[in-house]
């Protein structure tokens, strides 16, 4: 995916950004999920369900991603979370960052691809809202669908990233 709404994804590896891979890895769309299998050679049939994906599309997925709590948002003015998969962590990094660049860039997840540090704060709101729409209406529409069975199947083994609230705190007492 190399445009979202319109915006074109950012091509940034500056140090500025850097932080974002230390701290708090993007969220994936539902879209990214074959893009970053087939990047590292492993196949994802979508119309397949978790169960009847491959033996190397299981292993890939639970080697490299994390069900996340996802956004606290408002809904119907009480507070929930749209539920997101994120990059695995090592140490705390994206474990696809190597201390000074991201490893998986080209096919980077759309929570990484449409941000950097430069960007007006504005869109970075509106780019981040529009997707996790996409997610939220998953979550409603189709909980069967083989990303929410993906969250689901890492939360059951407790392959859990923690909030992003607790992954900012950690960025702001490290600042």
């Amino acid at each position: 995916m190399h445009t979202f709404m319109g915006y074109h994804r950012t091509h940034c590896y500056c140090p500025e950004c850097a932080p974002n891979c230390q701290y708090i890895p993007g969220y994936l769309l539902p879209i990214d999920l074959p893009r970053l299998a087939a990047f590292h050679g492993v196949e994802l049939d979508l119309s397949f369900d978790w169960q009847h994906q491959n033996t190397y599309f299981h292993q890939f997925i639970l080697q490299n991603l994390l069900a996340s709590p996802g956004a606290l948002v408002l809904k119907n003015g009480k507070p929930c979370r749209i539920r997101t998969i994120v990059p695995a962590r090592n140490d705390g990094w994206c474990k696809f960052f190597d201390g000074k660049l991201c490893t998986i860039h080209p096919v980077a997840p759309f929570g990484c691809a449409f941000f950097d540090a430069h960007q007006d704060p504005h869109l970075s709101s509106a780019l981040s809202a529009a997707g996790l729409m996409i997610i939220a209406r998953l979550w409603e529409d189709d909980p069967d669908s083989i990303y929410c069975q993906i969250w689901n199947e890492l939360h059951r083994k407790g392959l859990r990233a923690p909030s992003p609230e607790q992954c900012r705190q950690r960025m702001k007492n490290t600042a």
